[in-house]
C-alpha cells in the first residue's frame, strides 16, 4: 500500500481547500526542482507552459484573496472547483497503482475534505467580514496562505505530520462548528 501517496493526496486535497492552484504548483515545482516525478495525470504541472500558468494562477488567487470584494467572488467560484481539485489530487497520486482505489479515495476523502476546508475558510471569512467590515479579511487570508505553505512543506518533508495537521485542523473545525450551532440554538431558545 502506497502510504506516502495516500498521505500526500490527503494533505494536497486539504491544501486545495485553502488555495486552489497551490497544490498543483507544488507538484510541478517538486517535479521540476526536487526530482520527484509528477503523477502521469498531472505531468503537465511540470511542463514549462503548465508551470508558468500555475505560477500566474496562484499569484492571482493569493493576491486577489486580499481584496474583500474579489475574495468573495473567488470563494463563490471555488465552491465547485476546490472539491474537484480535492478529488483529482489524491486520484492522480494513486492512479498508476489502482485506478479504482485512486478514484475511491478522491471521491470519499479528497473532495469532501477540500470542500470542508473551503466551507470552513468561507465561514471564517464571513465572520471576519461581519465583525471587521472586511478590514480583517486580508489578515485572515495571510494566515490561510501560511497554513497552505506549511501543509505543503510538511507534505514534502514529513507526510505523516502533514496528515496529522489536517486531522487536527478538522477536529478543531468540527468543534468550532458545534460550538456555533449550540450558541445559535441557545440564542433561538432564549430569544
Amino acid at each position: 500500500m502506497p502510504y506516502d501517496a495516500i498521505l500526500w493526496g490527503i494533505a494536497l486535497a486539504a491544501t486545495a481547500g485553502l488555495r486552489l492552484f497551490m497544490p498543483f504548483l507544488f507538484l510541478g515545482a517538486v517535479a521540476r526542482y526536487a526530482n520527484v516525478p509528477a503523477p502521469d495525470m498531472l505531468a503537465w504541472t511540470a511542463s514549462d507552459t503548465g508551470f508558468v500558468l500555475l505560477v500566474i494562477a496562484t499569484l492571482v488567487e493569493v493576491l486577489g484573496d486580499k481584496i474583500p470584494a474579489v475574495d468573495h467572488a473567488l470563494d463563490a467560484v471555488a465552491t465547485i472547483l476546490k472539491p474537484l481539485a480535492g478529488l483529482i489530487l489524491p486520484a492522480a497520486l494513486l492512479y498508476d497503482l489502482s485506478p479504482e482505489g485512486a478514484w475511491t479515495l478522491g471521491i470519499i476523502a479528497g473532495a469532501p475534505l477540500a470542500f470542508g476546508v473551503h466551507a470552513t475558510k468561507a465561514g471564517t471569512r464571513a465572520v471576519s467580514s461581519a465583525t471587521t467590515l472586511g478590514v480583517g479579511n486580508p489578515l485572515v487570508s495571510v494566515v490561510e496562505d501560511v497554513l497552505a505553505v506549511v501543509l505543503l512543506i510538511l507534505t514534502l518533508l514529513a507526510p505523516i505530520f502533514a496528515f496529522a495537521l489536517v486531522v487536527f485542523l478538522c477536529v478543531l473545525a468540527v468543534r468550532a462548528w458545534r460550538r456555533v450551532r449550540r450558541r445559535a440554538r441557545s440564542a433561538r431558545q432564549t430569544g
